[in-house]
């Protein structure tokens, strides 16, 4: 009990000697010089897969490609002679993929025309009717449409092409075939054409394009909005199984970063030509280069200190703080009064903590010039204080609303065309790269990698 009561008394003593004797300090200011190189701006990529089930394909070609092949009505039908003819499809195509390719297969029949222009003898039934088989190599073009070139591969008879005479049956089976070897490309053709002008991926693309090309808010508290501006846009070629069909698709891009108090108008780019790439990774990387300035961190620093701070029980008041870069480190320009009154100048360099996703600057330090300046006592009594408190004030939030992207993206997207497709972005992860402390600012490279799947219900 009598140790405690001397040494309270100790620390009331030594309290009313150092406030009786208040140190005047004014080291010399750190130079703004020495910085770190700039941080070059570099491409970022939005990567993932396209996959469309074979079984939405199959309904969309099925839909849009006409029943009549070969032999339009309006034309008056096809064929030599005096008996004209047409080629329509009498049920749906299958679809399967095989060895790397699209396999067609659908039943075709041959309808003979009216004879010698004599409605009446227009026959009530198809002449024959086959099934048969194409198969196709399947691509994406630049502009944004399923390709194909559809090649016969064979076929089998349903109804066998015969006809009566004399009482007898007579097959005609290899007319019939030469018909169609001589409208064979036809045929290949109305398929193609259906698949190119039906099956666009720009209506799928298009609103991923979109959105992700608006600002992003990464720090609130300072107004920093994260601006992504697209380039282009790469494909992989077509891979598939049993149930789907996938190309890898890249988005490049680079990113910019501006200070506004409300949120930036930006003119979107187009939707440019798809560009063909041999092999795309899947993971999305994203490179964030953020620039602070000083000017909007010492404004953040004005409105903490609109009223002094008191720290070291009350016997020194922090009354205003600035920042500036010097030999790589951030300075803090600190004007006190009470126990110590001046100018005191604390160093130290910016790191991230992965953790918060935050930018922090650990172990604030003196100035050699201030640590000369400051007596054993003072600084013994303000330097924790100081360092906790102006960390505490230079944390610079960077990461949580970058960390919100994949949702963000995809709930705009729902809003779109969700009820169609369905997107996803998995394993989102931070790497911090790079720091630089620059004359006007802090800058920060963080590397940011996602996976990301965009799955098509219905084309």
């Amino acid at each position: 009990m009598r140790l405690l009561r001397l040494r309270a008394l100790l620390v009331g003593a030594g309290a009313l000697l150092v406030l009786t004797q208040c140190q005047q300090v004014e080291p010399t200011a750190p130079k703004a010089e020495g910085f770190d190189a700039p941080i070059p701006q570099d491409t970022s990529y939005l990567a993932g897969s396209l996959t469309f089930r074979l079984s939405e394909l199959q309904n969309k070609i099925n839909k849009e490609l006409d029943p009549v092949l070969v032999g339009k009505k309006a034309d008056g039908g096809a064929g030599p002679g005096l008996i004209p003819f047409r080629v329509e499809r009498s049920g749906p195509v299958q679809i399967q993929y095989v060895n790397q390719q699209i396999r067609f297969s659908a039943p075709l029949q041959l309808w003979l025309g009216k004879l010698f222009g004599r409605e009446d003898d227009a026959p009530r039934k198809p002449f024959c009717e086959l099934q048969v088989n194409f198969q196709s190599p399947l691509s994406v073009t630049a502009d944004w449409r399923l390709s194909s070139h559809v090649k016969f591969i064979d076929y089998k008879w349903v109804i066998e092409p015969e006809i009566r005479l004399l009482g007898r049956e007579i097959p005609l089976t290899g007319l019939v075939q030469n018909l169609l070897e001589r409208y064979q490309t036809a045929i290949e053709q109305a398929i193609d054409n259906a698949i190119h002008e039906d099956l666009r991926l720009d209506k799928t693309v298009l609103p991923v394009w979109q959105d992700i090309q608006n600002p992003l808010l990464i720090s609130k508290e300072y107004g920093l909005w994260l601006i992504p501006r697209p380039m282009s846009v790469a494909a992989s070629d077509i891979s598939g199984n049993q149930e789907t069909i996938t190309t890898h698709l890249r988005i490049a891009f680079s990113t910019d970063t501006r200070l506004a108090t409300e949120k930036p108008t930006v003119t979107k780019a187009p939707l440019p030509p798809l560009q063909k790439c041999d092999q795309i990774t899947q993971l999305a990387d994203l490179r964030v280069v953020s620039s602070i300035p000083y000017t909007a961190i010492n404004q953040i620093l004005a409105q903490t200190l609109k009223e002094p701070k008191k720290m070291a029980l009350g016997l020194v008041k922090i009354n205003k703080a600035t920042v500036y870069g010097n030999q790589r480190d951030l300075v803090v320009k600190t004007e006190v009064s009470g126990l110590v009154d001046g100018t005191l100048y604390l160093r130290g360099r910016p790191t991230f903590d992965t953790l918060t996703k935050t930018l922090i600057v650990q172990n604030l330090d003196f100035d050699t010039s201030t640590d000369n300046e400051l007596n054993q006592f003072s600084e013994s009594i303000i330097h924790r204080g100081l360092q906790r408190l102006l960390g505490d004030w230079l944390e610079i939030p960077l990461g949580d609303e970058i960390a919100k992207l994949p949702a963000k993206i995809s709930e705009a997207y729902e809003k779109g065309p969700g009820k169609t497709t369905d997107l996803k972005m998995n394993n989102f992860r931070f790497v911090p790269q790079r720091i630089a402390i620059r004359p006007d600012g802090i800058q920060a490279l963080i590397r940011v990698k996602a996976k990301v799947d965009l799955q098509v219900q219905k084309l």
